[in-house]
């Protein structure tokens, strides 16, 4: 599909000495900062990699502590940040810490039986296929998946495509077991990014089984009464409806089916052009 306006190519751009290229350095320099073992912490030990010995130290904490039910999902921003940095500039010290991670990764993989790579286990998905409250899973997995997507479409690392292709057929049997019915329920619990990088994987494939997770992940509940003009977005948290959307965006890019840019269409009218809101927004659910 071709577009009036195209993204400025990677790497054509140069920040001059002012306060973005300062930015830029400090964003540099944080990102290395970060200790590799602590970025897969999470992916470590649900791999059987790491024990209760290594709980010592200055293993990361909050949201990335292992008892958080969000845990790991910071190593996926960091990929992306990664794949984005080395493209851009050719800095070849995050260039080589993101391939090792990558590596890393595969190996995390190889030991969860070759396919499931997340940093929270399989179970969390289960449990809230049963019901069973626990805190957003599909948000954390999404954040690794979206990781290894940009590892490789942006930082051309072939590794990460492999990892993720395996990780997406655990994905594509697990999602298969259930009705549209039990999957709508399921899809309620901030599914994230999730359709988006489903979206990503068919239009590189071509593979049927990544346009039926793609059909699995159409969160009907949320996009139907979206086109029928009603007002499903006050008071809802935007963290997931945004991301959502984006991967409505995708899927009609890449399936040329006419509902998903539908969705998109009544997305902006209901979020933007005819909602009056404030500066901080108007469409949320105590974010800002």
């Amino acid at each position: 599909m071709q577009y009036p306006l195209q993204p400025v190519r990677r790497g054509s751009v140069k920040l001059l000495p002012d306060i973005f290229q300062q930015r830029a350095a400090v964003n540099r320099s944080y990102m290395l900062s970060l200790k590799t073992e602590n970025l897969l912490q999470n992916h470590y030990i649900e791999a059987g990699l790491w024990g209760p010995r290594y709980f010592v130290g200055d293993m990361h904490g909050g949201w990335e502590s292992p008892t958080c039910q969000l845990r790991g999902h910071f190593l996926g921003h960091w990929l992306s940040a990664a794949a984005s940095l080395a493209a851009t500039t050719g800095d070849q010290e995050v260039r080589g810490k993101a391939d090792y991670i990558i590596g890393e990764l595969a190996r995390c993989q190889q030991e969860n039986g070759g396919e499931w790579v997340g940093s929270v286990p399989e179970k969390y998905l289960d449990w809230i296929a049963r019901g069973k409250h626990v805190w957003a899973p599909h948000y954390t997995l999404h954040k690794t998946l979206m990781g290894l997507w940009d590892m490789y479409a942006i930082g051309g690392n072939a590794q990460a495509l492999e990892i993720l292709v395996k990780w997406a057929r655990w994905f594509h049997r697990w999602s298969g077991a259930f009705s549209q019915e039990q999957m709508d329920e399921i899809l309620d619990v901030e599914t994230g990014g999730m359709l988006e990088v489903w979206a990503n994987l068919y239009g590189l494939t071509g593979a049927r089984e990544h346009l039926e997770l793609i059909e699995r992940y159409d969160r009907r509940r949320f996009f139907d009464p979206l086109v029928a003009g009603e007002d499903v977005l006050t008071n809802m948290h935007m963290n997931t409806t945004i991301p959502e959307v984006h991967g409505a965006a995708r899927a009609w890019e890449v399936t040329g089916d006419a509902r998903w840019r539908q969705i998109v269409d009544a997305y902006w009218r209901s979020g933007d052009t005819e909602r009056g809101y404030y500066i901080t927004g108007g469409q949320t659910n105590g974010e800002v």
